[in-house]
């Protein structure tokens, strides 16, 4: 997911003669210029900056991106070089994108990105529109003190991020080599791990990892649904244990 992310990136590029016009206060996150308009706070604005640099964004080339706001929709306005506005492929993860901004740094608001020309205006805009979409090939891995968590575009960055905490906050990570897939499907997070045969149907162990994704649904994720799944070596699932 990380990378798609990056690839993001690569559409932007910095806006020329941008001192003779006036489209808010300039902050720089790297080589990345962002400014604000006067309906964005200034601590909003370094919160996106800030998650701009986690993703990689700012990528030590200059870009010019602005954060504005049209009634309660964030515009996440940023100028692209010629003929991207027309490329699919990055339409979707461009919305992407936006849906990992809403969810990771604008508490669920809505976004629309812009994709804007030399002067920001507007060429192509991106609205959320149902459910994020999952991009081919987005399996991304992230590792917690040695537990592997392989997620793909069906969750968050900052979702990976605040279960990987979790994980090593309750011990469940040791320093050793565990492996989990995260992914979410149909409102219902799902966290897969490898567990030894006789565990599989151990009534016992069972409860506990019921209770364990009972406290990971309230404590990390606002009491969505979760669901921890028991799989063999090759991740097939053996055994659901639900909230």
């Amino acid at each position: 997911m990380k990378k798609n992310l990056i690839l993001l990136s690569l559409l932007a590029f910095s806006l020329a003669f941008i001192s003779c016009n006036n489209y808010g206060t300039k902050l720089m996150f790297d080589e990345t210029e962002l400014y604000y308009t006067d309906d964005i706070t200034e601590d909003e604005a370094n919160d996106i900056g800030k998650y701009l640099q986690e993703i990689d964004f700012t990528n030590g080339e200059e870009k010019t991106v602005q954060i504005a706001k049209d009634g309660d929709t964030y515009q996440f306005r940023m100028v692209v070089k010629e003929g991207y506005d027309e490329d699919e492929e990055y339409e979707q993860i461009a919305l992407q994108f936006i849906y990992n901004l809403s969810n990771d740094v604008l508490d669920g608001s809505p976004v629309e990105l812009h994709m804007c020309d030399e002067k920001l205006k507007t060429i192509k805009a991106v609205k959320m529109d149902g459910e994020a979409p999952v991009l081919e090939s987005d399996y991304e891995m992230e590792t917690f003190d040695g537990t592997e968590i392989e997620f793909d575009g069906s969750v968050s960055y900052g979702e990976v991020n605040k279960l990987g905490n979790y994980l090593i906050e309750t011990g469940f990570t040791d320093g050793t080599l565990k492996s989990i897939i995260f992914t979410k499907e149909n409102g219902t997070y799902i966290f897969k791990m490898v567990v030894g045969e006789d565990y599989w149907n151990d009534s016992e162990y069972n409860e506990i990892a019921k209770e364990y994704a009972g406290l990971i649904s309230q404590e990390v994720f606002d009491g969505a649904d979760f669901a921890i799944y028991l799989c063999d070596d090759y991740f097939n699932t053996k055994a659901k244990i639900k909230m």
